[in-house]
């Protein structure tokens, strides 16, 4: 089932980049084939997030909001890990790293979306839920009949992240302009 679903999962981005190669096509084919990995292997652990996170940097400066927002759930997604391992303050300093970096004053983030109200409502949910979810985790002791109650939360709200991000760039990878340069064609001066 593991391999069928990653197939399945990875199908429509190989087709459309067969279909019409593009550098930018191959960028978007890379983040979607890792996702699929990561998203339906087998066996992953929360460490396997870095197999997406390296093509999303390769299109941050074509995705500046998606990255961000990838690399938030991505940190999210092993935050039961790293307070096992006792590095929370690692994992503070690292994330407070990346807002200060991200969030700059000459940042493309800065710049004025035409989104509406409501659907910032909306994309903020999963966001409010991380932030309730960091502090519940370290306040609140699970029940014992169920131990790793919130593990499976952090969990949820991750995986139902990467799959909308997951759907997304495979939508802005069919999209691609068809005027957009194909590899190995020269351009005109």
């Amino acid at each position: 089932m593991s391999l069928s679903a990653t197939i399945l999962a990875f199908l429509p981005s190989f087709v459309q980049q067969v279909k019409s190669p593009s550098n930018l096509g191959f960028l978007y084919s890379l983040m979607n084939n890792s996702f699929s990995f990561y998203l339906f292997s087998y066996q992953v652990h929360e460490k396997s997030i870095l197999l997406p996170l390296l093509p999303a940097s390769l299109l941050a400066l074509e995705e500046p909001r998606m990255y961000g927002w990838f690399v938030y759930f991505a940190l999210f997604s092993m935050y039961p890990l790293i307070c096992r391992d006792q590095l929370l303050l690692q994992y503070i300093a690292v994330l407070s790293l990346f807002f200060l970096i991200y969030y700059s004053p000459g940042g493309s983030y800065g710049k004025r979306s035409n989104i509406s109200c409501k659907a910032k409502l909306v994309l903020s949910l999963p966001f409010l839920c991380s932030l309730l979810l960091h502090i519940t985790y370290l306040q609140i002791e699970p029940p014992k009949r169920y131990p790793f109650l919130f593990d499976a939360l952090i969990m949820f709200v991750c995986f139902s992240q990467f799959v909308i991000l997951a759907v997304y760039t495979n939508y802005k990878q069919w999209m691609l302009d068809s005027n957009s340069r194909s590899i190995g064609v020269k351009k005109d001066l």
